[in-house]
Parts: C-alpha cells; sequence; structure tokens
C-alpha cells in the first residue's frame, strides 16, 4: 500500500501513546526502507512516496475511505469527455513564501511526463494542460479518461521557480544514478518542510508554518529513522526509541499488542500481491528460449490450482489477508 495521508495515519498513531506519555511534539518514525529520493516524480515505490506526501500535494486526494477529494484543487468538472477544468485553491504558498498558481501545476504535470520521470504512465492520456489564470487550469486528453482523477492524486506539484533556480526543470534519472539538487532537497506545498536528510540514516521534518491545511494536531518534528532488520525495528519500539512503525511484521503483532505501552491499529490496504504470467510472448524471453508455457490456459490454470491460498493467509499473514478474485 502506499498510504495517500501520512499526517493523518501518524496523528492516529499519536494518539495510541499519548495515552501512556505526554502529547509529545516530536515524533520518531521507522519503517523497512527509506525514501529513495525526495524527487516527487523520480521514483513511484512506498517509502519514497510516504516521505513526497509529507512535503508535496496534488490536485486532489483520497481521504481514509479512499474517496477522492480536494487538496490543491477545490473542484473540478468536465465540459466534454476530453475536456477538464480545475480551480485551485487562491491560499497556498510553498514554504518559502512563494504563492502557487497555475504555472506551477502546468510546469509539474509536464515535468512527470517526460521521459525520466516514474509516473509518466499515470498521466499518458493527458495531450494538453494550461493555465487559464493564475488560479485555473485546463487539461487536455487524448481519449476520455474515467480514472483521470485518481491519476492526478499520485502526481505532486512542484514550484516551477524552484525548479528552475536549482536545475530540476526534468525528474532525475533514478536508474541511471543521476545526482539532482530536487533528489536531495524539497520544497513543498504539504504540511511538513524537510530540514535535514541523511539517506538511510535520518530525515527531520518540522511542521511547516505555511501549510495551508487546518489539521488540529501538536506535532513540529517528525523524524524518519529507518531500520532495515525487523527485529531491531520492533525492538525499538518496544523500548521507547521509536514511537511508531507503519510496517511491523505480521508475526510481532501479538507481542506488541501486548506491551503495555503499545497499541496495534490494522485497516485494510489497497494492496494487492500476485504472480503476473507472461501470456503474450511466442517465445520465453529469458532463461530457456523454448516456446512459452504461460500461453497454454491449462499450464496458468495448474499453476494457479498449486498455490495454496489459504495457508498464505493463515500461517503467513496470520490471517491478516484476503484473497483477492480480481485486481481492481
Amino acid at each position: 500500500m502506499k498510504p495517500k495521508n501520512l499526517l493523518k495515519i501518524l496523528l492516529t498513531f499519536l494518539f495510541v501513546f499519548a495515552t501512556t506519555q505526554s502529547f509529545a511534539k516530536t515524533i520518531k518514525w521507522s519503517m523497512q526502507g527509506d525514501s529513495l529520493t525526495l524527487d516527487p516524480h523520480a521514483q513511484n515505490e512506498g517509502p519514497t512516496t510516504q516521505v513526497s506526501r509529507q512535503v508535496y500535494e496534488a490536485l486532489v486526494t483520497r481521504g481514509l475511505d479512499m474517496s477522492i477529494g480536494p487538496q490543491l484543487a477545490t473542484k473540478w468538472k468536465a465540459v466534454d469527455p476530453n475536456t477538464w477544468y480545475f480551480f485551485l485553491r487562491d491560499d497556498v504558498e510553498f514554504s518559502n513564501g512563494q504563492k502557487m498558481t497555475s504555472e506551477d501545476v502546468v510546469f509539474s504535470i509536464l515535468r512527470a511526463k517526460q521521459p525520466t520521470s516514474d509516473f509518466k504512465e499515470y498521466i499518458s492520456t493527458i495531450s494538453s494542460v494550461k493555465a487559464i489564470d493564475d488560479y485555473t487550469v485546463q487539461i487536455k486528453t487524448s481519449k476520455p479518461n474515467p480514472i483521470l482523477l485518481n491519476q492526478l492524486s499520485n502526481i505532486f506539484v512542484m514550484s516551477k521557480q524552484w525548479s528552475t533556480d536549482n536545475f530540476a526543470i526534468v525528474p532525475q534519472n533514478w536508474d541511471a544514478g543521476q545526482e539532482t539538487f530536487s533528489a536531495t532537497n524539497a520544497m513543498g506545498t504539504g504540511p511538513f518542510k524537510i530540514t535535514l536528510r541523511e539517506p538511510n540514516t535520518k530525515t527531520v521534518f518540522k511542521k511547516n508554518g505555511k501549510w495551508w491545511g487546518n489539521v488540529e494536531h501538536n506535532i513540529t518534528e517528525i523524524q524518519l529513522l529507518p531500520i532495515k532488520n525487523a527485529a531491531t525495528r520492533v525492538a525499538a519500539l518496544l523500548s521507547g526509541e521509536i514511537d511508531i512503525v507503519t510496517d511491523a511484521p505480521v508475526q510481532d503483532l501479538a507481542r506488541i499488542s501486548s506491551s503495555a505501552g503499545h497499541k496495534v491499529e490494522s485497516t485494510p490496504q489497497m494492496r494487492t500481491i500476485f504472480l503476473g504470467m507472461d501470456q503474450a510472448a511466442d517465445k520465453l524471453r529469458t532463461g530457456n528460449t523454448g516456446d512459452n508455457p504461460f500461453k497454454k490456459k491449462a499450464v496458468r490454470q495448474a499453476l494457479y490450482q498449486a498455490i495454496d491460498i489459504e495457508a498464505i493467509k493463515k500461517k503467513v499473514m496470520r490471517g491478516l489477508s484476503e484473497p483477492a478474485g480480481i485486481i481492481t
């Protein structure tokens, strides 16, 4: 799962441990991995997106009930099957005090369509985007796209001026190992801003005093302290070294729950894990170069029936999963 609003998740966990200690202003958060890059368009990957969402925002977002709602856009409308208008908030500033306008949205969407972007597939149907005025954006698609809002919820808005001044007009080429300013620095409109970045060690988020949002909380700082080893991560949580773990191993949930100072909160996720079988290629692409057996329905069916779904559900996932009928 890629959480859509980690701030809300952090607040949920905050109230859990606030009952046993003072209402802390600094939250120490850990997960297995760190953000691969701070460039919000360079890598579409779970921990990376979680970090990006603390700093950057999109035109629309998903709530905890997964419904699409406003974020940087207050409303939108489709005037025909291929033409959308988005009406922006007029009170949004980037964390450096610069006003956000339509030009920043246009720039960000075009940036996310660049070859080095890992989000370009999301908006491949967008054929043009332009600023109608300071707070109105027109998006045209090459064909009707009923899931455009869902896709735009993943496209973060950057400052055109900041990106231009720091030679970050196009996304970092992460696959080529490129180092860019936007890969190690971030500047968005979100609830937090990054003040320290030590990859794979520590990232410090400070409350963004210029954030337009109004979520009542007492968090002034979040420290992300990635701990790769699951046992070490859980031990740090139980000892009080870490306040929140967002990816606790299922086998440790009972032990965490039995601790007087901790509570486990769980909710269904969007994530679906599956085996994808190549049905298109006539020949195997790797290894044996013979005929592709997965073109045959009987072979695919045999592989599916060889998987003990109930055993995975009960033994591997400890009852915290549900078999999926189809990928949606």
